[in-house]
């Protein structure tokens, strides 16, 4: 647990006053001093009743971390003003100040951040629990779930998945929760949710994330004792059921979490398998290639190449590579895959470039010696902007060797972000790529999302995300937060819900079948 504020001072103090009185103290006590201190922070951390969420920070603390954090975000944000003008910014920072008058929970800290962040409009700028806050909230959410597994988009809530000792099913549509009615509680929630030019398409596909949503509205609306649920059935017609949160037994956890322990030391293969997988049907003239990351998933160059070098060898004609989950991640993985699949040569974007480096602010900003050095030494100055000169010039050209050349249908969603539209941005309009789905969830103009370190606010703790860099991938595309649009859209129906049919997969599949005619 990370000291407060005020306990840090003491800390300090203590120490100086052992600097100052150091010949009436031995090494010896001090040592010991030091071994007891550990040991009684370990056993209140192993027993996680030092940390209170209920606890409330004074108004003058919250000011000076809220200072802090618009002092930051002014100084080292390259697109703070890039959706929002200078005057929304500073409106927007006044509204959230005006809210700090008395003391304040870290989550009702937290929750004024968020709002002013959403004015940003950056979906890679975003505010975090406090280390402490978070390791507690893990544990409060394993003992009480939250009952409902869900999708929303526009003004509507869809049951993912039955709820047990109920009569709710997959595919019923939710009207009210406790009274108030979907649309308010999503308009309520959206505004807690960034996303790139406010892309209700991203915002709307993160809120479906169960955890995400159980969250946002219990964190908004409260732990009800009850949920009292208003919905309409499979066959329209309005029904209403109350329902509990899930209590899962103290003990069954400790078991579960041991199975699961063992489970993950046997299931290394597995879990590759879940971040990327290919998957060859020669009779039926398709393969998949599923990649839900371009992070550093061990090997992915190399699974790369071992899958390029099959579907050639294979001389299937046609690949659907699923990115709907893929959130980003490392550049060059993506600018792989791209080489194996793009018809000419492409860059990562037309200007990438930072504010002035600074080390000012770097006992709370994560590695800024570090990201400090790197970007002097890496960029060019030029009309008070540190330019990434290397990715602004430099041209990718294809694989020739095992270039794929068949027809590609890529599947696109909300979770499309980051990296994932740079294949995307790179491969549209190609004559032999189709995109299905849904907009991506990252903006299709640019985005913020190379080097992003976390920022800890000294008295709350509370953590937020703080780009460096920003990325223009395409400045002859409109700059309006949209994702790259699909060839072909198609998205999720209360009717596919209920019948579990991935909606997306089936046309590319259909469209596949119909080139064979």
């Amino acid at each position: 647990m990370e000291l407060p504020a005020q306990e840090q001072k003491s800390s300090l103090s203590v120490s100086r006053t052992y600097a100052y009185n150091r010949g009436m103290y031995t090494v010896y006590n001090y040592l010991v001093g030091l071994l007891l201190l550990s040991l009684l922070l370990f056993s209140c951390g192993s027993a996680r009743k030092t940390f209170n969420p209920n606890k409330k920070f004074p108004a003058a603390q919250l000011k000076e971390d809220y200072r802090l954090f618009q002092t930051i975000l002014e100084q080292k944000h390259p697109s703070l003003y890039w959706y929002s003008t200078e005057h929304q910014m500073d409106s927007a920072f006044d509204a959230g100040g005006l809210l700090l008058k008395d003391s304040m929970t870290e989550y009702e800290f937290r929750r004024v951040l968020a709002l002013v962040v959403d004015n940003i409009q950056c979906g890679h700028t975003s505010v975090r629990a406090s280390r402490s806050y978070q390791k507690y909230f893990d544990t409060l959410s394993a003992k009480r779930s939250f009952p409902l597994n869900i999708k929303t988009w526009s003004d509507t809530i869809v049951l993912t998945a039955p709820v047990k000792n109920t009569p709710l099913l997959r595919g019923d549509i939710i009207d009210a929760i406790n009274g108030i009615s979907s649309k308010q509680i999503i308009d309520t929630l959206l505004r807690f949710i960034p996303a790139d030019g406010n892309n209700i398409v991203a915002k709307s596909q993160l809120l479906s994330g169960t955890s995400y949503f159980a969250s946002l509205y219990t964190g908004v609306f409260g732990w009800p004792k009850t949920f009292r649920v208003t919905y309409k059935d499979s066959l329209g017609q309005p029904q209403q059921t109350i329902i509990q949160p899930v209590v899962v037994p103290k003990d069954s956890l400790s078991k579960a979490g041991k199975k699961s322990v063992k489970k993950d030391k046997k299931s290394k293969a597995d879990k590759l398998k879940e971040q990327r997988n290919l998957q060859l049907s020669a009779k039926n003239g398709y393969a998949v290639l599923e990649l839900n990351t371009f992070s550093g998933s061990p090997g992915l160059k190399r699974f790369f190449r071992k899958s390029f070098k099959k579907l050639g060898d294979s001389a299937i004609g046609n690949l659907v590579i699923d990115l709907r989950l893929n959130g980003g991640g490392r550049i060059s993985n993506s600018t792989s895959l791209t080489r194996y699949l793009a018809n000419k040569p492409f860059k990562t974007g037309d200007s990438i470039y930072a504010k002035k480096p600074s080390f000012k602010y770097g006992q709370f900003i994560k590695n800024n010696f570090t990201e400090t050095i790197f970007t002097r030494v890496s960029t060019r100055k030029k009309a008070n902007l540190y330019h990434f000169r290397h990715f602004e010039n430099k041209y990718y050209k294809p694989i020739k060797r095992t270039h794929y050349n068949g027809q590609v249908y890529v599947l696109t969603g909300g979770y499309t972000y980051s990296a994932s539209v740079l294949v995307l941005n790179a491969l549209r309009n190609q004559p032999n790529v189709t995109i299905v789905g849904e907009p991506s969830g990252g903006a299709a103009y640019g985005n913020t999302a190379m080097i992003i370190p976390d920022v800890t606010l000294p008295y709350t703790k509370v953590r937020f995300r703080l780009p460096l860099f920003r990325l223009v991938i395409d400045k002859d595309i409109t700059k309006n937060g949209k994702g790259v649009e699909p060839d072909v859209f198609i998205s999720a129906t209360p009717e596919t819900i209920r019948k579990g049919v991935d909606a997306k997969m089936e046309k590319a599949l259909e469209l596949i079948k119909k080139s064979f005619k």
